[in-house]
């Protein structure tokens, strides 16, 4: 059976068989200038001057007819190899089914790598936290395309392939799992331009114009034809898609850009036990504990994955040493702190202290550091929890301390 291309205006229709031609001709749908077209043909033909189809046309009636001026061949001769790429590959719907898995892929990656990243990597985590929105989608766009491929070699589409209704076929004899991936590798670079923003506004509109010329992708030359032609509603759905997931990664951008805020701006605490203020990270978000003497405040960086616990007490008379109520606040936390080193001697906001480092005891990662300052009656003290020794953190512990202790004088 033959497949037949047949041109009305400057659009195309087909493939349809003999019987179905031959039947628009019948109905006039099909006239003696229309152009057709089929494989084995070097050019399209007005239907009257192919051999097979002029006797399909009812001789002209005897009254004088105008004869309609013959329009030039259509400007869109496919070639013999790939008729049906310009008839059933749109642009539009294969970028809106790229976007739709590009903004489920990459935010579900990016919040993979931070929770490995917070569980076994905090150093990472917060080296992640700082770095640019931008450097980062490009370092993740990788690894999204690996995870298109890894849904098209097991299902044969991916999400937004899915819901737009776009087919890549595997030709013939390839492996399927080499196919697709390098297909995705070549989307990435021809296509995508290496996810560098840029670049990438050139490279889709060359393959914009090229699949709008009836041209393969530079991606898919040599390939079968991906079809990608769905209905109005199929793609208005696509179009739905894209802007909430849109709105849903401008909300993730915004809270990941307050994150990052937080941890370059300060605030005001105002200690109530001196009404002393102190500036401290904007990161820390602070409550007050239930103690049975003195009184307890805890501060939590979920930025800088660290604690902090800042404690005051009274006793009924001056003389306490500092050593003895190190050694009592260690007894106190055994519970949940491991003291590993010694108490060592120094000074914080030129008040001498003692301090002392060790390891949680339920999260072995957590590195505790505990200060103590006495003065007169009065007896205060730090314990800082970091996941991790980040440059970052260390620096963050130091003002913190020093903020705290500020407040003590």
């Amino acid at each position: 059976m033959t497949d037949w291309y047949y041109a009305v205006g400057q659009g195309q229709h087909g493939p349809v068989g003999d019987d179905e031609l031959r039947s628009l001709i019948k109905s006039g749908a099909i006239k003696r200038d229309t152009y057709v077209w089929r494989d084995g043909m070097e050019n399209w033909l007005h239907a009257e001057d192919h051999p097979d189809l002029a006797k399909a046309f009812v001789s002209p009636p005897s009254l004088p007819v105008i004869q309609p001026t013959k329009l030039p061949p259509p400007a869109f001769q496919p070639v013999a190899q790939q008729p049906a790429v310009v008839l059933t590959s749109r642009p539009w719907p294969r970028f809106w089914a790229r976007a739709i898995d590009n903004l489920i892929f990459v935010p579900l990656l990016g919040f993979g790598i931070g929770l490995w990243s917070v569980l076994y990597a905090p150093d990472v985590y917060l080296q992640l936290m700082t770095m640019n929105d931008v450097v980062f989608g490009i370092l993740v766009l990788p690894l999204a395309m690996l995870m298109t491929a890894l849904c098209m070699i097991l299902t044969g589409y991916t999400p937004g392939k899915a819901i737009v209704g776009v087919k890549v076929p595997v030709a013939d004899g390839r492996n399927r799992i080499a196919f697709f991936l390098g297909r995705e590798i070549r989307v990435w670079g021809a296509g995508l331009g290496l996810g560098i923003p840029f670049v990438a506004l050139f490279t889709q509109v060359r393959q914009y114009r090229r699949l709008a010329a009836g041209k393969a992708a530079t991606y898919d030359e040599g390939a079968p034809v991906v079809t990608a032609s769905p209905s109005k509603m199929r793609l208005g759905l696509a179009i739905v898609i894209v802007s909430a997931l849109f709105a849903g990664n401008i909300v993730l951008r915004m809270d990941e850009q307050q994150s990052s805020r937080n941890l370059t701006t300060s605030k005001t605490w105002v200690n109530p036990v001196t009404n002393k203020p102190a500036s401290i990270g904007r990161t820390w978000q602070l409550e007050e504990m239930a103690t049975n003497s003195g009184r307890v405040f805890y501060f939590v960086s979920n930025e800088l994955l660290a604690e902090a616990i800042f404690g005051y007490e009274q006793f009924p008379t001056a003389g306490v040493e500092a050593a003895a109520y190190a050694r009592a606040i260690q007894d106190a936390v055994a519970s949940d702190v491991a003291i590993t080193s010694e108490w060592q001697p120094t000074y914080v906001q030129r008040m001498p202290a003692l301090r002392a480092t060790g390891r949680a005891i339920k999260a072995n990662d957590s590195v505790v550091e505990v200060t103590v300052v006495v003065s007169g009656r009065n007896a205060w003290r730090t314990l800082v929890f970091t996941r991790g020794n980040s440059p970052a953190q260390a620096a963050e512990k130091g003002r913190f301390v020093q903020a705290m202790f500020g407040t003590a004088n």
